[in-house]
């Protein structure tokens, strides 16, 4: 047969198809029951070039069944390409989708069953749990032979030793100091303080109030912190100041401080918290130890005197700064206290000749 031979075969294929499916898609008559049709899309492999794509087959199935069938003259004329193709499984009717959503889901039974609730405890009287367990008398145990020193541990023995040490000093020295003192002595203070001085030095163990001030109680009102600075302990200072109203407020550095050679250096490697004070201690870095000590003691008076502006220009405090030079860096002797600002003025001389005068309230500002 010839290629005019196969193109007249193939268009009467495609005309009795045409017949078929106009058909089909035709008004049902009365009486009749419409059916419905589920089509199959089939996946065929590509044809000839000059060939044309047959529709799919269009099964139909009765609303009743759940079963589909192929129509015959769809399935004689389906072309035997069709045969390897993949069918989709068909899509669901939509009566049987909404039986399935107004179906309630199925119940299932949990695969371990749940333990009874606790019973409900009585509120009204107190918790067993509060009341502290008896304790049971154990068998004594024998004693262990006391090891020497050296085969023992030697630094928690000296460190026992030495706290047991400042303990007994510190009770002997109360019991003295009660001794010395009369029952009117106590009386005077017993209800509230009322100080001369605010004291602002550094918790340096090497700087105490019995250097420079033969009984402090009820005289200095004593705030210390690391670089004896105002920016660490404002609240302590203030409440000397505004609250106690004490009419001078003394700044004291010392010798060998070991805040001003941190601040002075790489201070990164120490914990948070003592960075953080560090950072307030404004001195270059590299100053030597005694001249940082000084300006540290120049600074925290100027910051002072910038913080109570108001009692400064009032003339109700005074602001002084001191080194305290238990090394003899300044060469003016061992423990000596040197007063090294007044009021903002550094110059030695103007500051003895203020002393002197009785000009206490008088500032570097104040011409």
């Amino acid at each position: 047969m010839g290629m005019l031979g196969r193109k007249r075969q193939l268009a009467l294929c495609l005309l009795l198809l045409t017949t078929q499916a106009w058909a089909e898609e035709a008004a049902p008559a009365e009486g009749s029951q419409p059916k419905t049709v589920i089509k199959l899309p089939l996946k065929l492999k590509p044809a000839a070039p000059d060939a044309h794509k047959a529709e799919p087959a269009k099964p139909a199935a009765p609303a009743a069944e759940h079963k589909t069938e192929a129509k015959p003259a769809a399935k004689a004329e389906a072309k035997p390409e069709a045969k390897h193709a993949e069918a989709k499984p068909a899509e669901a009717k939509p009566a049987e989708a909404k039986q399935a959503e107004s179906k309630p889901p199925e119940k299932m039974e949990p695969a371990v069953k749940m333990a009874p609730p606790p019973a409900a405890k009585n509120l009204s009287e107190p918790s067993p749990e509060v009341h502290a367990p008896v304790k049971k008398r154990r068998a004594a145990k024998p004693k262990r032979k006391a090891v020497p020193a050296e085969h023992g541990d030697a630094h928690s023995a000296s460190e026992a030793q030495q706290v047991r040490g400042v303990v007994d000093a510190i009770v002997e020295a109360n019991a003295r100091y009660m001794k010395s003192h009369d029952k009117a002595y106590f009386e005077r203070f017993a209800e509230h303080q009322n100080p001369r001085a605010t004291v602002v030095t550094c918790s340096d163990s090497r700087v105490q109030t019995n250097a420079f001030h033969g009984d402090a109680v009820n005289d200095l009102f004593m705030v210390r912190d690391i670089g004896n600075q105002l920016a660490t302990a404002e609240g302590s200072v203030e409440y000397g100041v505004r609250h106690l109203h004490t009419p001078l407020l003394i700044i004291i550095g010392h010798a060998a401080c070991g805040a001003i050679k941190a601040a002075s250096g790489d201070y990164g490697g120490l914990e948070p918290a003592i960075r953080k004070e560090l950072a307030t201690i404004d001195i270059p870095k590299g100053i030597d130890p005694t001249n940082g000590a000084l300006l540290n003691v120049n600074n925290q008076v100027e910051t002072a005197i910038m913080t109570f502006a108001g009692e400064v220009e009032g003339g109700k405090l005074a602001v002084l700064g001191a080194f305290y030079d238990f090394r003899n860096d300044l060469k003016q002797g061992y423990g000596k206290l040197v007063i090294t600002n007044l009021n903002g003025e550094t110059d030695p001389a103007k500051i003895r000749e203020m002393t002197r005068a009785g000009q206490f309230f008088k500032y570097s500002f104040m011409k």
